[in-house]
């Protein structure tokens, strides 16, 4: 097969490794680690938090999520695209913590996308932010 590609242009396979180089992945780890702990300390929390204050009880998921999100891309370190960075780590966490929401009941597809969708928005915010406040102190 004769395929044109463009000059310079690299393989297939390192597609992957250029996409993996707009973020510190260690950094990604740790933030998605922790951002799934505080997702599930936060869902465990629930049904006390609702005990405790009632009114409590319609907020505190969707607030225990972009506090998991904000803390998860929050540590950005030394990714060129912060923002990028801090989506895979906000949105890893959330996928980390998938599994259990769909092992906890029937899960609600639209419930799922609009979770993905706010972790990927406040992940971007909160990365674009870190990097706006990193390169100040630079």
């Amino acid at each position: 097969m004769n395929s044109k590609r463009n000059p310079g242009s690299a393989p297939r396979g390192t597609d992957l490794m250029r996409w993996a180089d707009l973020i510190d992945a260690p950094k990604a780890v740790r933030g998605a680690s922790t951002g799934f702990t505080i997702l599930v300390l936060g869902g465990l929390s629930a049904p006390v938090a609702v005990a405790l204050l009632p009114v409590v009880g319609i907020a505190w998921l969707p607030l225990v999520a972009v506090v998991a999100f904000v803390v998860a891309a929050a540590r950005i370190g030394s990714a060129p695209n912060p923002w990028v960075h801090g989506v895979v780590s906000a949105l890893s966490a959330y996928l980390l913590v998938l599994p259990l929401v769909v092992l906890g009941g029937r899960p609600n597809p639209a419930q799922i996308a609009m979770t993905a969708g706010a972790a990927v928005v406040v992940g971007a915010v909160t990365g674009l932010v870190q990097g706006i406040r990193r390169d100040r102190r630079k």
